[in-house]
């Protein structure tokens, strides 16, 4: 337990600091907040090849890209669908998402750029090391199989919360968008590996998921 505490916290202040404005789009903002879950994930790798089942988890099977891919993709539409249906086309929230997808960089830049590409897509599956591989494990011990990838997601999300304060929009307030998208999909992925007992479907599901929602297709009519 002390362990996920210090995951959560150090996530947290990772995105408290590096999701400012100032560091929007740029290598720093990147490297804060990839290299915490560098870190973890050498932690969560350690402990598979001491349990045995390093090559069980992450050894990809026939199929798997293909449901990584397919589950990213759905949850990239189930996004899109709960935005337009929680903030109306025009609505003054938008510029909460507004935001979050400046903070990301622009669209062209990522795309023409492999670094900040392959960078995305680490960063993405690092994240799924840390807790699908490593706290989700750890839960689960304590609270049990059933309730194990609950806990996972609900802490995923509270360790993105600090986010809401460097990206709040005035006169709006906190912005409350990637705290919410850490918990929806983090139900879904936490579950999925909970289900599965492996992380390569988990791991492509996030980087499909990261790479689509935010540089490739963005939010409808803005």
């Amino acid at each position: 337990m002390p362990l996920i505490a210090v995951i959560v916290l150090v996530v947290g202040a990772s995105h408290f600091y590096f999701l400012q404005e100032q560091y929007a789009g740029s290598w720093t903002m990147y490297a804060g907040l990839g290299l915490p879950y560098l870190v973890f994930a050498t932690l969560a790798l350690r402990d598979m090849w001491e349990e045995g089942v390093l090559a069980e988890r992450l050894t990809p099977r026939w199929g798997d890209v293909g449901l990584g891919g397919l589950m990213g993709l759905v949850l990239v539409g189930a996004g899109w669908v709960v935005r337009e249906q929680v903030i109306p086309e025009h609505g003054l929230h938008r510029v909460w998402v507004m935001r979050i997808l400046t903070q990301v960089g622009d669209a062209k830049v990522i795309q023409a750029s492999i670094g900040l590409t392959l960078v995305i897509l680490v960063i993405a599956m690092l994240e799924e090391l840390v807790w699908r591989g490593l706290v989700l494990p750890q839960v689960e011990r304590i609270v049990g199989v059933r309730r194990g990838w609950i806990l996972t997601a609900l802490l995923y999300a509270l360790a993105v919360v600090p986010a809401m304060w460097p990206t709040k929009v005035e006169p709006l307030g906190l912005n409350p968008f990637l705290p919410a998208a850490a918990l929806g999909c983090g139900l879904v992925w936490s579950f999925m590996a909970a289900r599965l007992g492996r992380l390569a479907p988990i791991m492509i599901s996030h980087a499909v998921f990261t790479y689509f929602s935010g540089v490739v297709f963005r939010v409808p009519g803005t």
